[in-house]
């Protein structure tokens, strides 16, 4: 069957991960063509889990690939300031400064802002990194909290969604590319979790009426087969 024609969801998913690549590799290229110099499509490839895409069985949740590198440059500045609240969060709940909270509810989104507040089910204990201090400061003449705040988000999810790649030549590229101030020492694992509750956090509610449906149904269902 000739490629072009053929719309199965194997050869969807191929076309959508060649997308991928492609601006990943664009990406890279343009914010930090010396070391995206060391980088090949193979390399690229394996960071989205081989050509077959086949994964072991494992009871931990599956290695993420980097689809977030892909994303527009807007998009991906969300992502790195709503990523590092997530990070930042037991130090985020103790600001009380009222111009430091707008800002950081400005820099993530009213939606974001409140699902990170409600949320008690990621309660880990890490601190910032070093050089990143817990207080934005207002260092250069015009500054403003709002923009030392969206840096110190930026800057803290930058340094954690590098840490979401395996060592070697794509994660020395892309933290290259992404410039955070202060390197962590994070485990792969542990990084990719954050990005995970990120993503969670940032998904849409679920409507009341849709989960009482849903209870209903799964009822419904119960009854029925009683």
């Amino acid at each position: 069957m000739d490629e072009a024609l053929d719309l199965s969801p194997a050869r969807q998913a191929l076309r959508l991960r060649r997308a991928q690549r492609a601006r990943i590799a664009e990406r890279l290229q343009r914010s930090a063509p010396a070391a995206a110099a060391a980088l090949s499509w193979p390399a690229l490839e394996q960071a989205f889990g081989g050509t077959a895409c086949v994964r072991p069985v494992a009871t931990a949740a599956p290695a993420l690939p980097p689809v977030w590198l892909a994303l527009p440059d807007d998009a991906l500045l969300t992502l790195q300031r709503r990523v590092g609240a997530v990070f930042c969060a037991p130090a985020l709940r103790r600001w009380i400064d009222a111009p430091r909270v707008q800002a950081l509810r400005a820099a993530l989104g009213d939606g974001f802002y409140r699902a990170l507040l409600k949320d008690d089910a990621w309660q880990q204990g890490a601190a910032l990194p070093p050089g990143l201090p817990d207080w934005p400061q207002q260092s250069a003449p015009g500054a403003t909290v709002v923009n030392g705040v969206a840096t110190l988000l930026r800057n803290c999810g930058a340094a954690v969604l590098a840490c979401t790649l395996p060592h070697g030549a794509l994660r020395h590229a892309a933290s290259q590319a992404l410039a955070p101030l202060a390197e962590l020492m994070m485990p792969t694992a542990h990084a990719q979790a954050l990005l995970r509750r990120a993503t969670l956090l940032a998904a849409p509610p679920v409507p009341a009426t849709a989960r009482r449906g849903e209870r209903a149904d799964t009822e419904g269902a119960g009854e029925a087969g009683a």
